[in-house]
């Protein structure tokens, strides 16, 4: 069965991978029952045997409000960012209710989505044979789990925990970890996503079908302004998501990645810096960067958006391209391997109605491998993605999605499986519920 990015079968998960995932499930569990017994109350002398009934009362979870390190005179903000920042701050708010007897928040949210899809295949004549052109139905859900306690003193506890289930099954397994992660004020340990990411396509039903790329991290966020945050952490690409490309055994020590994001009305910016080890001989240092940004505003008297993101990086091919382009390159590339790219993508959306909105984007990902012994080595892959949604109520969408896909990989020596390279079109009918 082939998937958006046009494999046909993929090798399991490295075990080292579902032993971190299982051990941070467990410590995830120790959390809850940290904060479920910090906020019990023991009994006092004189509470009576019985006491009048207590229910369940709503709350939300949102973004923490840390002081900031630099604390500046504002100038007067338009009302335009004013809404802009509201709108902003209603997104990042989740549900939850406060269960009788307890001071902490808990909620519940997923996905639910399902389509139908045809995958059409064009490859050299030199390379193996594509998988036919078919049909496939494409399902998937998932479902997180997270919890919030803000003590007295003002600091918050707090953990999530989040799984999709799809079908059919991605590299092996119906079932990945998205999210486990337990944050303590502004430090987050466990599971998450990379610091490093900016565009993650998320408003495209190929990009969301596939996991996206975690990371074991260790963060710390720090407000400097009122619009600008900096965040430390140290991050292993191993322990992630499948989509991860491989990483040589014997590292000394995790990769590390600072970022700097500025946020402010319509503006957002996003700049990072990545360096890791790798082990010899001889022993190198891989770095990456990457530059972003994202523009609200009107087009044609609607509302739209435009994203851009560069990145660029030497023996750090983890940190460079989307999750559907580490899919295809993990397949031909090994921890040990000497490489030098870039990717770019161009991002837009637009509103038609209240209802309506389309979306497009345009990606380039390259990849230089001088292995020894070939005269030259590298890995070019070109996408363009667009769709139609229709959001009739808030949680429910439906729409046609449509992408291309072109793949050159010339490496002497390495075996190019089956519908790898060459050019893949696909289409799909989907309709997703959030809750």
């Amino acid at each position: 069965m082939t998937s958006a990015t046009g494999l046909a079968a993929h090798p399991p998960c490295p075990p080292q991978a579902g032993r971190a995932a299982a051990a941070l499930a467990i410590a995830l569990a120790g959390a809850f029952l940290l904060v479920g017994t910090a906020t019990a109350r023991p009994l006092r002398k004189g509470d009576g045997p019985s006491h009048a009934p207590s229910f369940a009362r709503s709350c939300t979870i949102a973004a923490p409000e840390t002081k900031p390190l630099f604390e500046s005179k504002a100038e007067p903000a338009s009302a335009d960012d004013d809404d802009a920042d509201a709108d902003d701050n209603e997104d990042d708010k989740t549900a939850g209710v406060i269960l009788p007897g307890s001071a902490t928040c808990l909620s519940l949210s997923g996905t639910v989505s399902a389509g139908l899809q045809y995958d059409a295949y064009r490859v050299p004549q030199s390379g193996p044979a594509p998988p036919p052109n078919a049909f496939s139905f494409q399902t998937s859900g998932s479902l997180r789990i997270a919890a919030s306690h803000d003590l007295a003193s003002g600091l918050r506890i707090a953990s999530a925990f989040e799984f999709t289930m799809r079908t059919p099954a991605e590299d092996g397994d119906t079932v990945s970890i998205d999210e486990a992660t337990i944050q303590v004020g502004p430090w987050t340990f466990g599971l998450d996503s990379s610091r490093f990411n900016f565009w993650t396509g998320d408003e495209f039903i190929f990009s969301t079908r596939v996991p996206d790329r975690t990371v074991g991290v260790i963060a710390l966020e720090l407000p400097l302004t009122a619009t600008w945050v900096a965040t430390f952490a140290v991050e292993d690409p191993a322990v992630g998501s499948t989509t991860s490309l491989p990483s040589q055994a014997g590292r000394r020590v995790p990769d590390g990645v600072a970022r700097l994001v500025y946020t402010s009305g319509s503006w957002a910016l996003h700049g990072a810096l990545a360096l890791r080890d790798i082990p010899g001989p001889p022993i190198r240092l891989g770095r990456a960067g990457i530059l972003g940004v994202t523009y609200e505003a009107e087009m044609l008297g609607r509302p739209g958006s435009i994203t851009a993101q560069i990145a660029g990086a030497v023996d750090g091919a983890p940190y460079i391209g989307s999750q559907l382009d580490a899919r295809v390159v993990r397949r031909v590339l090994l921890g040990t391997d000497p490489t030098r790219g870039f990717s770019g993508v161009v991002s837009m959306r637009r509103e038609w109605t209240d209802q309506i909105a389309t979306n497009l984007y345009l990606s380039r990902y390259h990849l230089a491998v001088p292995l020894a012994g070939q005269l030259k080595g590298k890995i070019t892959i070109d996408r363009a993605a667009a769709n139609l949604v229709w959001t009739p109520v808030k949680g429910l969408k439906a729409g046609l999605e449509a992408s291309i896909a072109h793949a050159r990989i010339a490496l002497t020596g390495r075996p190019v499986p089956a519908g790898l390279a060459g050019r893949q079109i696909s289409t799909q009918v989907f309709i997703e519920r959030s809750f």
